[in-house]
């Protein structure tokens, strides 16, 4: 029964955390707006990805899951207004979930930098990115970041870690520079 709660709460954590990825696109006047198909703005990406061309849960492969230490299999978190996936570590303490979001650019992101309490400019595997999070992950354990694939792409991975010694924000960084390489090219 201990071992169910665990993992339910986990879920309940992991659920959480891709929600509140949600939350974490930047929020101009205090009300969510709709993100729309623009003329791409911010930084050009020259080598340009296509995460959402994978299904949410093939993005990590079994393999490197498993090094990163989380069960080999994710869990689909997608709904009709995202594709996430979340892997959770054998104790259920910990947790990565990887989002796509299409018709979104980084550009969000640098252009509303006040938002974010921890907010930095970061290149991974050759593609900008921000680490933009309304919290201190040292604090919680939670980590956001968000990399450009294409112009008017983003892939987003959330890290949740229960020991604040090991650092969250590392663990989404590590995952995106796995991942970002395997990604088919952008048509």
């Amino acid at each position: 029964m201990v071992k169910r709660s665990a993992v339910v709460g986990a879920s309940l954590v992991v659920t959480s955390l891709l929600a509140a990825c949600g939350s974490q696109s930047p929020d101009p006047g205090g009300e969510q707006t709709p993100h729309t198909a623009q003329a791409p703005s911010g930084p050009q990406i020259t080598d340009p990805r296509d995460a959402a061309a994978l299904a949410p849960c093939d993005l990590l492969p079994a393999e490197a899951a498993t090094s990163l230490g989380f069960d080999p299999e994710g869990q689909d978190e997608s709904d009709p207004t995202r594709r996430a996936c979340a892997w959770r570590s054998q104790d259920g303490r910990d947790s990565l979930g990887l989002r796509t979001l299409p018709d979104r650019s980084l550009s969000s992101y640098l252009d509303n930098t006040t938002q974010y309490t921890d907010f930095q400019e970061l290149t991974i595997a050759g593609h900008p990115a921000v680490r933009a999070n309304r919290n201190d992950p040292g604090e919680l354990g939670d980590c956001d970041i968000f990399l450009a694939t294409k112009d008017d792409q983003v892939l987003a991975s959330m890290a949740s870690r229960h020991d604040p010694d090991n650092d969250p924000c590392g663990l989404a960084r590590h995952a995106l520079e796995i991942v970002v390489p395997h990604l088919p090219t952008a048509g």
